[in-house]
């Protein structure tokens, strides 16, 4: 139990050392877009789907490779490849070749290899949690959130201190987040067929949650979830924090982080009542509850008032990731459940390059704060749909 306990701490470490540079590089990225360069939200757009796509591209394969081969060998190798394009484009700044351009082929690049750092953090989970897997997922996402908080605070220091600082601290965290993991147990793969291809093992995978109307379900609400939401969060709330209050650094960061604390605040309230047992009803209720706190930020409100609908619809976003997660979880079996956290991934990941473009584009066409109101009826339709046609409302928790 004591060694247990002592790989969750150290995991938690991990995430930690994953989640802080996630999201200094969430504010960094759009600042140096929006007001460092000053592009308008087409071009923000594009560039969050150039560092969605190899998410899109690779997560399948981050999967089955997590599937095969020491999950802890995995975060090792790929928390230093993950500090070498933050390098590449200090290099950059340093040299003066900071541009539009640069930055598209920094997060391409800097994506590539996060794609295979989550399914593997995601399968270890199951190894280092002893009982009650819900109130374990539900811990992580928190810290998840915790950190990317404490990445936007560091990160709204951009127009004070520049970019390079920061990505600095970027790469510290990242190879930090090496050394964590060695301290994580090893995983030893099931015999598989070798005759079988790698397609032919991603297909297992696919099939395995496609079949399943525990998961399937999920699986379509994340899609829509990762063009709508996820859109409206990475492209659409810059642009207003600029165009509309006549934000900087710190006011984008203060976005975020009133979003995250949202969705901590979900965290700390599902692990006091136990979780929750009605993990499909949850989601959606969710997703239909964040949708009512985003319509009210187009009612041109103040930009405390703004913050605070932002914040509301991090409540609600925390209770559907926490869900969808957990799900996803407790349906898999262990010799597919990297493939399968790994296809939910995609499942949300599969969304976003569209949906950055959609999102950046409207912004130009409706103006920042209508764009939310489609991003809303998007979600609220696929939700009621799902509702009614499937039995998602009926799925609960499998482990205690």
């Amino acid at each position: 139990m004591t060694s247990s306990i002592s790989q969750f701490r150290w995991y938690l470490v991990g995430v930690s050392s994953q989640f802080i540079p996630l999201g200094i590089n969430s504010v960094l990225f759009s600042w140096l877009i929006v007001v460092h360069l000053g592009e308008t939200g087409e071009k923000l757009g594009f560039a969050q789907m150039s560092a969605q796509l190899p998410g899109l591209m690779f997560i399948l394969f981050g999967g089955l490779l997590a599937d095969r081969i020491d999950r802890r060998r995995i975060l090792m190798l790929f928390h230093c490849l993950a500090a070498i394009p933050i390098c590449m484009l200090i290099i950059g700044i340093g040299l003066g070749w900071l541009s539009y351009i640069t930055l598209i082929i920094y997060a391409f690049s800097a994506a590539t290899v996060n794609a295979f750092i989550q399914p593997a953090r995601d399968s270890l989970l199951n190894q280092v949690t002893t009982s009650n897997l819900q109130r374990a997922v539900t811990i992580v996402m928190g810290l998840t959130f915790a950190s990317q908080i404490v990445g936007f605070i560091i990160a709204g220091q951009a127009d004070r201190i520049g970019p390079v600082p920061l990505l600095i601290a970027q790469a510290v965290f990242l190879l930090l987040g090496a050394v964590f993991a060695s301290r994580l147990p090893s995983f030893k793969p099931p015999v598989r067929d070798v005759s079988r291809g790698n397609l032919a093992d991603i297909w297992d995978g696919l099939a395995l949650i496609f079949r399943s109307d525990r998961m399937a379900p999920v699986m379509m609400l994340m899609f829509v979830v990762g063009i709508f939401y996820v859109g409206a969060f990475s492209v659409v709330n810059p642009i207003v924090v600029r165009d509309v209050y006549d934000g900087d650094a710190s006011d984008i960061a203060l976005s975020y982080i009133c979003f995250m604390v949202g969705t901590i605040f979900t965290t700390a309230l599902m692990m006091a009542v136990g979780g929750i047992e009605r993990q499909g009803k949850g989601l959606m209720l969710a997703l239909l509850g964040g949708g009512g706190f985003l319509t009210m930020t187009t009612l041109h409100l103040p930009f405390y008032g703004y913050l605070m609908c932002i914040g509301l619809w991090g409540v609600c976003g925390g209770v559907a990731i926490s869900l969808g997660r957990t799900i996803i979880q407790e349906s898999a079996p262990e010799g597919f459940r990297a493939r399968a956290m790994s296809v939910y991934s995609l499942g949300n990941i599969g969304g976003m390059p569209l949906g950055s473009v959609l999102m950046g584009y409207l912004t130009v066409l409706m103006g920042p704060l209508d764009s939310y109101l489609v991003a809303v009826s998007g979600t609220v339709m696929t939700t009621v749909i799902v509702w009614l046609t499937t039995r998602l409302s009926k799925v609960g928790r499998l482990t205690s």
